[in-house]
């Protein structure tokens, strides 16, 4: 998921924040490992802030000889940008939002996915490693990491449990409701209710600006505000300034409890978004043995249990399962997967270029604006 870097410094804790911001300063790259007086390896990783972690945890990097050179990421596209801009052969591992795999692939950015050398891989929930975008052609270009839902987050102690998107535009909660800066999220929320589209990024221009219109009422007159990132509207939950959201995630229910702050969260009847983040090789990787240890490592037993730990993130094989507290199983539903995706949806990427009637990314991106200088 396009994660906010303030929502993941939330769960690391203070001194890891600044001495992040010290290294961001510095360039932005951190390298973890034996000293360099040992000569490892240095292996380029770029993505999430936290997504890294899994790659710490024991011997890991020591048993392999890597010194691991991490880059921290805003945005997905700061990923592409920098590959298009010659990081290409010079980066072995990125994270990614698997709706930007398709832009990787036809770019000649990403590598394909040699399966038989990724251990673990068959522990993998068929519903994350069958997602149409990570393969083209019979071959994978991408590695599920983790996974949730767009869901609909609620305080239980000031309103009742809801049961439909249009409960957040409601009189009673009037003034209270959270909204998230997500461009996707929103639209894909949204689209469905406004228009009756069944795919939301497919949307033909008028269809797009009558749902952006709808968002900016939503912002104006249902709204406490437009919060930058999901921990920000966490803290409006906690505050009790908020007590319902116009489209939410399930790790905040996690988040609000490192606070003290008992959320819940429901998938509405009109149903929600399910977003994965990937893990991928670019082209001309330069260590690619090392980094098919890396993706291995990440989808480890141990490794996702560090996600879900840490994180609150959802965890994407079934060799994890037994290692995850109860409170990540009791919110991600692993065992009722094919119930819980007849109402959490997958959605194809916007378009990159015209396709029919229906508008593009850089369109969808133009025009949502609006909502964000409403």
């Amino acid at each position: 998921m396009p994660i906010h870097k303030d929502d993941l410094a939330r769960l690391t804790g203070p001194d890891r924040r600044q001495f992040l911001a010290v290294l961001a300063a510095a360039g932005g790259v951190f390298v973890a490992g034996r000293p360099q007086a040992f000569a490892d390896t240095t292996v380029n990783w770029v993505g999430w802030q936290g997504y890294d972690e899994p790659l710490k945890l024991g011997s890991f990097l020591k048993d392999n000889g890597i010194a691991l050179a991490t880059s921290y990421i805003n945005t997905n596209e700061e990923i592409i940008t920098r590959l298009q801009a010659g990081g290409a052969g010079q980066v072995d591992f990125i994270t990614i939002y698997y709706g930007h795999i398709p832009i990787l692939v036809a770019a000649d950015l990403v590598e394909a996915i040699d399966e038989s050398k990724v251990p673990g891989i068959a522990d993998i929930f068929p519903e994350f490693l069958n997602v149409e975008p990570i393969r083209k052609d019979g071959k994978l270009y991408a590695v599920p990491f983790t996974w949730g839902t767009l869901s609909m987050i609620y305080d239980p102690a000031a309103t009742a449990k809801p049961t439909s998107w249009r409960d957040a535009l409601k009189d009673n909660v009037k003034g209270k409701v959270a909204m998230v800066d997500d461009m996707t999220g929103l639209l894909a929320t949204w689209a469905p209710i406004v228009v009756g589209t069944k795919t939301p990024t497919r949307l033909t221009m008028t269809e797009l600006k009558k749902t952006n219109d709808f968002l900016i009422d939503i912002k104006k007159n249902h709204a406490r505000t437009l919060s930058s990132s999901y921990g920000e509207a966490v803290d409006l939950f906690a505050r009790g300034e908020v007590v319902t959201s116009a489209m939410g995630w399930d790790a905040m229910v996690g988040f609000a409890a490192a606070k003290n702050k008992v959320l819940d969260f429901v998938i509405p009847e009109e149903g929600v978004m399910v977003f994965m983040d990937t893990l991928a090789i670019p082209k001309g990787a330069p260590h690619l043995d090392l980094a098919y240890k890396m993706l291995g490592q990440c989808i480890s037993a141990a490794g996702q249990k560090q996600i879900a730990d840490a994180l609150t993130q959802a965890v994407i094989t079934k060799a994890a399962l037994p290692m995850i507290a109860d409170k990540n199983k009791k919110i991600y539903h692993y065992d009722n997967l094919q119930s819980e995706f007849e109402k959490a949806r997958f959605y194809p990427f916007w378009p990159l270029e015209p396709q029919g009637d229906f508008v593009t990314h850089e369109q969808v991106q133009e025009d949502y604006q609006r909502v964000l200088k409403a």
